[in-house]
């Protein structure tokens, strides 16, 4: 769902590049 609330709404960038950091560690 992120990824479609960064093409709604891109300003919320920043969110999304710490959630997929967080996937990253996770990972």
């Amino acid at each position: 769902m992120k990824k479609i609330e960064a093409i709604i709404k891109p300003f919320k960038l920043d969110e999304v590049k710490e959630a997929l950091q967080e996937a990253g560690l996770q990972g």
